[in-house]
């Protein structure tokens, strides 16, 4: 546990502040559950917390293994596209705020997540953070 939190500290500070807010957007899910666009981004969320949460704690950090599971979002993107933008979208109002923020945090996370599995799949498969870590401590 140590050296995962070891892991979590080193990382740079824009992803410090990125992660919360991907995680935070996705966990206000629960505050939409009477809608549909919050039920899917519940089950998204959940889908790839229950592959993330125990992969970070086999590898004591994370890597860039981790991206892969956020694919499990393509699905929620697609949805929440057609939701906003489709023939029928959601009226102005939060879910549609909430909606829009789920859709741009995860597309952008996506993004994202498409270079590190590439590089994952490449063979760099270091925890990160360790080093930055590790040079804070000395």
């Amino acid at each position: 546990m140590r050296q995962l939190l070891a892991s979590m500290n080193g990382l740079p500070g824009w992803v410090k502040i990125w992660m919360p807010m991907l995680f935070g957007t996705n966990m206000m899910s629960i505050a939409f559950l009477d809608n549909a666009v919050g039920r899917w981004t519940a089950i998204s969320f959940a889908a790839v917390c229950a592959f993330n949460m125990p992969m970070m704690i086999v590898q004591k950090g994370l890597t860039r293994l981790l991206a892969l599971p956020h694919f499990l979002w393509l699905p929620l993107v697609v949805y929440l596209s057609a939701q906003l933008y489709g023939q029928d979208p959601l009226p102005p109002g939060g879910l549609r705020v909430y909606a829009t923020a789920v859709l741009a945090l995860n597309a952008t996370s996506l993004l994202f997540d498409g270079v590190e599995a590439y590089r994952w799949l490449k063979g760099e498969r270091e925890v990160l953070g360790l080093t930055c870590s590790a040079a804070r401590a000395a």
